[in-house]
């Protein structure tokens, strides 16, 4: 009965896993943004080099928090601020690439005018993905808040219940940024577009980094989710 009980729990680990991760996964944000980006250099491709540099980050963090979850939740506190300007900082920088991008695109460089916001081509998606997941606070407290019962459940049920827990999650996470990157590849392929689609991802970018800021530091926000 032990066994099945087990086997059971598992089963709805995963289930509460499916359930919940959406609301991390498909929410809109930075990573989403740099997939679309991303994927008018390198196609849907580079949507999972991005998901690849994101998982780098995320699977030992989350591996951490199974064993330690308490004594992370206080250390978050602590940086929140920190993390926020670091992210602010690395993601306006970004968008900056991405408005010489879009000028370049509009002089005829095409496609290679997207390197300057990507950034090295495949190892630069994958450190952008690394990047904005390490540096994003509001990826570090989702784990610690809405998915903190996917961690607690995973630590009940050892090495199967987070192996079980982790990938019902992570195929999510690269499905939806190879799709963005699928889409982001679509529209590249009009010029006037293109400039278009990267512009205004600077603009989503900026409007995220001051955000965060104004959450962070003035405890108001600027969007609406």
């Amino acid at each position: 009965m032990d066994s099945v009980a087990r086997e059971q729990g598992v089963r709805g680990l995963v289930l509460r896993t499916l359930a919940l991760t959406p609301s991390g996964a498909l929410s809109p944000g930075p990573l989403s943004a740099s997939a679309v980006a991303v994927g008018a250099l390198l196609g849907p491709l580079g949507g999972v080099l991005v998901a690849l540099g994101h998982m780098l980050f995320e699977l030992p963090y989350v591996a951490l928090l199974v064993k330690w979850a308490e004594r992370f939740e206080g250390v978050l506190r602590r940086l929140e601020k920190p993390l926020d300007v670091a992210v602010a900082a690395f993601i306006a920088y970004f968008a900056y690439g991405l408005f010489q991008s879009a000028a370049a695109a509009l002089h005829g460089a095409g496609m290679e005018g997207a390197g300057v916001a990507v950034g090295g081509g495949a190892l630069g998606a994958i450190a952008t993905g690394l990047a904005l997941t390490g540096l994003n606070p509001y990826f570090l407290a989702w784990w610690v808040t809405v998915a903190l019962p996917l961690v607690r459940g995973a630590a009940a049920h050892g090495a199967k219940g987070f192996a079980a827990m982790y990938l019902g999650h992570v195929w999510m996470d690269y499905a939806w940024l190879a799709l963005l990157a699928a889409a982001g590849a679509g529209l590249s392929r009009m010029t006037g577009l293109y400039a278009a689609l990267l512009a205004g991802l600077g603009v989503l970018l900026l409007a995220f980094a001051a955000d965060m800021l104004a959450r962070s530091l003035a405890g108001r926000r600027l969007l609406p989710f």
